[in-house]
């Protein structure tokens, strides 16, 4: 086993960890993370199609597709007219923007208890080091050197 297996695998741990733990305080508000993450980009870059939402979030327009058609059902969410007919953009309805409300709340308490006793200085030190592995993925500049 390799170094870089125990990196990996201790980050998608993590991924998880934080996805379960996450849901289990957001289900109060009968949401989960997937729908969270769409609620919170669309509150934070406005109206959106669903490309743009999938390719923020670096997931498969179809799981975009699944997650908004139920955002809808449960009125978070509403189509907005396009550049064309084909052109699906969604925003916060006002349910969705009291969502937001509550969600960021949880999502704030949860996020500062996960860094709970973590230097400003090790934060920004794993921030730079996942930066470097996502663009190494990618084939970007700033990864590999």
């Amino acid at each position: 086993m390799t170094y870089y297996y125990e990196v990996f695998h201790r980050l998608l741990k993590l991924s998880r960890t934080l996805v379960s733990n996450f849901n289990k305080e957001i289900i109060v508000h009968n949401l989960h993370h997937s729908q969270w993450r769409i609620i919170r980009f669309l509150k934070e870059f406005g109206p959106s199609t669903l490309v743009d939402i999938a390719d923020y979030l670096s997931v498969e327009k179809s799981s975009v597709t699944r997650t908004v058609d139920r955002l809808k059902k449960s009125k978070f969410i509403q189509a907005v007219p396009g550049k064309d007919k084909r052109e699906r953009r969604i925003k916060l309805s006002d349910l969705g923007e009291e969502a937001y409300v509550l969600g960021y709340e949880i999502a704030v308490k949860f996020e500062d208890n996960a860094m709970n006793g973590i230097s400003k200085e090790d934060l920004e030190t794993t921030f730079q080091v996942l930066l470097k592995i996502m663009n190494n993925i990618n084939n970007e500049p700033g990864g590999k050197k």
